[in-house]
């Protein structure tokens, strides 16, 4: 918000044009009640409290029931959902970045990859940028639309690297099942827009673009193949 305002100003000041920029995307919630923080999502063993307005950050949920949060003095913990008011989602910035942009911005960061690969996922923008190089030297190679997680169970942000994979997978707690899935933190996972048990899509593909995900990155049928069948294992994963 702080850095769209300040465009403005300075476009209303300087006449300057406002140029697209990447930024992070937390989910923060207001604490509705005194309540105690604990160590695990079974909500045994207290490791401390939050208070009734408190602002803390959404960093993943089990079953929309329970989250794990983390306070303004940096602690960590689980808390049940009825503790939280979890706002709306924030509608897709439909600006597009450059690839000079891009390249730019993971160069700066100074990302680095085990492999010849990096792939960056603009929660802001339901973006995955695919990049070809190496630290300081990256350079675009694809572009995909992707639906991350909601508010109310929103895709874990940090860097990770891409662990396994499979062809296919169903959730029975979940009802659906998904092609080409690779996993980048935990149960966190990239892979196909959802399927029933005989691997027939459940949603229309146009909504990609848009938080409409339990957590994972959903992407297209013939872009998440691509990513599968070209980005190795190891490789850096962005998540902003």
């Amino acid at each position: 918000m702080f850095l769209k305002m300040f465009a403005f100003v300075m476009v209303l000041t300087f006449g300057l044009p406002v140029q697209p920029v990447i930024v992070e995307s937390p989910v923060y919630a207001e604490i509705q009640q005194n309540t105690k923080i604990y160590r695990d999502r079974n909500l045994r063993s207290p490791i401390g409290e939050v208070s009734t307005g408190d602002s803390v950050e959404i960093l993943g949920d089990f079953s929309f029931k329970v989250y794990k949060i983390a306070t303004s003095q940096g602690q960590t913990g689980w808390i049940s959902v009825k503790f939280l008011n979890i706002p709306s989602d924030a509608p897709t910035d439909r600006s597009m970045l450059g690839a000079a942009q891009l390249e730019d911005f993971v160069d700066t960061k100074e990302y680095k990859s085990t492999t010849t690969h990096l792939i960056l996922t603009d929660i802001n923008r339901q973006k995955v940028y695919i990049f070809n190089g190496s630290q300081g030297n990256w350079k675009l190679e694809k572009i995909f639309d992707c639906s991350t997680g909601t508010n109310l169970s929103p895709t874990t942000r940090g860097i990770f690297k891409l662990a396994d994979r499979g062809e296919w997978f169903y959730s029975h707690r979940l009802a659906s099942g998904a092609k080409y899935w690779i996993r980048f933190n935990g149960h966190y996972l990239f892979h196909s827009t959802p399927m029933d048990k005989n691997k027939r899509s459940i949603i229309s593909e146009d909504i990609v673009g848009e938080k409409r995900s339990n957590g994972c990155v959903r992407l297209l049928l013939d872009d998440i193949k691509w990513i599968y069948d070209n980005i190795l294992d190891g490789t850096t994963v962005v998540i902003l």
